[in-house]
């Protein structure tokens, strides 16, 4: 498993935004005309104060200059439109192409690396961590330029003026920076925990919803949920710490940058005594110069926000990394290919799951495996449907290695069905084409029966056409993996994987099952990891695992007579199936 380096958080943002680069410019272009316009009316009110001095055509003057007043405002506001259309139109579109980047390089992600974030983590990324960007793009980057633009044209119509008077009206502003810096200094830190704590409140708050039936069937309450309890007192925590930091900063800073009229009034009032200044030229670098620096809050704001936005960036950044399959071209496999592990060794993190791992399934042919709970064998059928990969050996398919193969012939020759059955929201029709959306209903009812689901599925009032929740709430845990095993036959491979894919069902409907799949499917080969009797002494061949190696293999009979681990797995089988309550000794009857 192999990831480029991440690239740093602003490369990540600027690449985002390089698409849209057009309509952003355009936007902050506008919104620079528009901080420009902002500034007329005081210039036409200062006009109209010369006018009154002055004392001549009072009247004609302001009704022209009250004509130009209503003018500015109306092209203010045509240029605020179009700058905030065109932002908010390039935020959507970043976020709608961000979020079907991410949707595809989750499944070009091996599912071990996503294995190492929670659902709630991945929610708060693809959901959270992207909409943070509506906000910089749609909003910022318009009111930002225009909070940047609208003082540097005051201080250059200061300057104008008297360059004295710019010099009074800035004063303010390093005393505001060096006190923010002061105050905010160490956040960083305190906004990746923050970060943190909301991917782990988030985590524990999904764990939660999905265990409230848990939680009512003891009679349990938030409180009695301990990870939710912890990672609401980090939360709080953190808030409080972030606000005993930030309130006092941002409290002086505001004051601060709204302290300046302290500086430009006895600058303006000196050099009207002395003659440079005339008193409209007073008065205007009054109302310009004390609202000045106000747009600077908004600058201010998103400094602040703009940790987030990298960290969010941070986040993303792993998950954009990975690369999309390369096209290979179809390789030539027989039609009921074999399977063959050929010494495979894999470890989760540094914990050794398989070891050395060799053997075959004769095509055509059905292969039970069976071992205790830990050998390995859950793992292997990770291996075969492509979902990880061997850190050693290979995993050969008709004699060819599997990492030849693309991502969309793999599919084509196996499907894995496991007990985690998971269905989308939908019918149980869409379900089950998700496998082949081609399939007719003949052909989806077929599967449906060697599955031994079209029975139910057809006692459903809505039939096919009945719609289930997400996970399939509205069914059993059996019904549940008897869609997943239809759906698994719909792909029609030569060699499918039954990942104790029938461990909620009773013994009379497995058994059906494995009868009927072998009646319609004649040459397909079978990988089982099995749990019951049935399954294993039909096996044309029984695989042996224990602490990831193959300890034996051969046919039921040869391997009850030489093999003590499946001599002892199949006695408590065997116990485990002909107990009964009542019996005064119990004996443990577990074979996972």
């Amino acid at each position: 498993m192999t990831i480029r380096p991440h690239p740093a958080p602003w490369h990540v943002l600027l690449g985002l935004l390089h698409d849209e680069r057009g309509p952003l410019l355009t936007a902050v272009s506008v919104a620079v005309a528009a901080a420009l316009f902002e500034l007329l009316p005081y210039w036409l009110l200062y006009q109209s104060i010369v006018l009154v001095l002055s004392g001549t055509q009072v009247a004609d003057g302001l009704t022209r200059l009250a004509g130009w007043m209503a003018v500015v405002l109306v092209a203010k506001y045509g240029l605020y439109s179009i700058a905030y259309y065109l932002s908010h139109r390039a935020a959507y579109q970043v976020l709608a192409n961000l979020r079907r980047d991410l949707a595809r390089r989750l499944v070009w992600a091996p599912l071990t690396w996503l294995q190492g974030y929670s659902s709630g983590k991945l929610k708060k990324i693809v959901m959270q961590d992207v909409e943070r960007l509506e906000q910089f793009i749609a909003h910022h980057s318009v009111e930002c330029m225009a909070a940047l633009a609208g003082p540097l044209f005051v201080a250059l119509l200061l300057i104008w003026l008297d360059w004295r008077l710019a010099l009074a009206a800035l004063a303010a502003v390093p005393l505001a920076a060096l006190a923010q810096g002061l105050f905010m200094r160490g956040m960083s830190e305190r906004i990746g925990d923050f970060d943190s704590a909301v991917g782990e409140l988030s985590g524990a708050t999904v764990e939660y919803v999905r265990n409230i039936p848990v939680m009512k069937a003891f009679r349990q309450e938030a409180g009695s949920f301990r990870r939710m309890r912890s990672v609401l007192d980090r939360y709080q925590n953190l808030i409080a710490a972030v606000i005993r930091r930030t309130v006092p900063g941002w409290s002086v800073f505001t004051v601060l940058l709204g302290a300046n009229i302290f500086f430009i009034l006895p600058t303006g009032a000196w050099l009207m005594s002395h003659g440079a200044l005339s008193l409209p030229d007073l008065i205007l670098a009054v109302m310009l110069g004390t609202g000045m620096l106000k747009p600077l809050f908004k600058v201010a704001r998103l400094s602040s926000e703009i940790r987030e936005i990298l960290g969010s960036m941070r986040r993303i950044a792993p998950f954009l990394a990975w690369p999309p399959p390369v096209p290979r071209s179809p390789v030539a496999l027989p039609a009921t290919p074999a399977v063959g592990f050929n010494a495979v060794s894999f470890a989760y993190d540094d914990t050794p799951v398989l070891r050395d791992l060799s053997f075959e399934l004769p095509p055509g042919k059905l292969t039970a495996m069976v071992g205790p709970s830990g050998a390995g064998k859950s793992t292997v059928a990770h291996l075969l449907g492509g979902l990880a990969q061997p850190q050693q050996g290979t995993v050969r398919l008709g004699g060819i290695s599997l990492d030849i193969l693309d991502e969309t012939q793999r599919a084509s020759l196996i499907s894995v069905a496991t007990q985690e059955a998971f269905l989308f929201r939908g019918t149980l029709m869409e379900n089950l084409q998700l496998a082949c959306p081609e399939a007719d209903e003949a052909t989806v009812r077929q599967a449906a029966r060697v599955a031994q689901a079209d029975a139910f599925i057809s006692a459903l009032p809505e039939g096919y056409g009945t719609r289930v929740g997400e996970r399939g709430v509205r069914l059993s845990g059996g019904e549940r993996q008897r869609i997943a095993i239809a759906r698994a036959l719909l792909a029609d491979t030569p060699v499918l994987v039954l990942d104790e894919a029938t461990a909620f069902a009773d013994s009379l409907t497995e058994r059906a099952f494995y009868e009927a799949l072998h009646e319609a499917y004649p040459h397909k080969t079978l990988l089982v990891i099995a749990h019951r009797l049935y399954t294993i002494e039909q096996a044309d061949q029984v695989l042996v695992m224990e602490s990831g190696r193959l300890v034996d293999a051969g046919r039921h009979g040869e391997l009850l007579a030489r093999c003590g681990l499946y001599q002892r797995l199949w006695h408590r089988q065997s116990v485990g199936e002909s107990w009964t309550i009542g019996k005064e000794e119990l004996v443990d009857a577990g074979i996972s």
